[in-house]
């Protein structure tokens, strides 16, 4: 069988981490200053839209496996709360995304087929 291509390839893990870690250090820089509770809404809101394009246009597919939106959704949900966006949220959500899909792919193909979620598995039924 033939080897299947990474949809994010490290050149893209990369990148997108490093995005990652220079809106956190912007949100946390701003909440140091008393400027990020008025302001780092707008920047997550930004962040979640620039990610979720990113991993769409990368290939990912959210549909198959619901652990991955949740991830990215509650990421930005711990994001619009004040002093907790000064953490690196959007690191560890967008790492643990990253790891999630590679795991997943490397699982398809070492069993040779699509595992899709069990909510797929059921919505073929009806």
């Amino acid at each position: 069988m033939e080897k299947e291509k990474e949809k994010i390839d490290n050149i893209d893990a990369t990148l997108m981490i490093g995005t990652a870690i220079l809106i956190d250090g912007t949100q946390t820089f701003l909440t140091l200053i008393l400027i990020g509770p008025f302001v780092n809404w707008l920047i997550s809101i930004f962040a979640w839209m620039t990610f979720f394009l990113w991993f769409m246009l990368k290939g990912v597919k959210f549909t198959k496996n619901p652990k991955k939106i949740f991830t990215l959704a509650g990421g930005s949900l711990l994001e619009a709360i004040p002093i907790i966006a000064s953490f690196p949220i959007w690191t560890l959500t967008i790492s643990t995304t990253i790891f999630m899909e590679r795991a997943e792919n490397k699982l398809k193909s070492a069993l040779g087929k699509d595992l899709g979620s069990p909510l797929s598995k059921i919505a073929k039924k009806i």
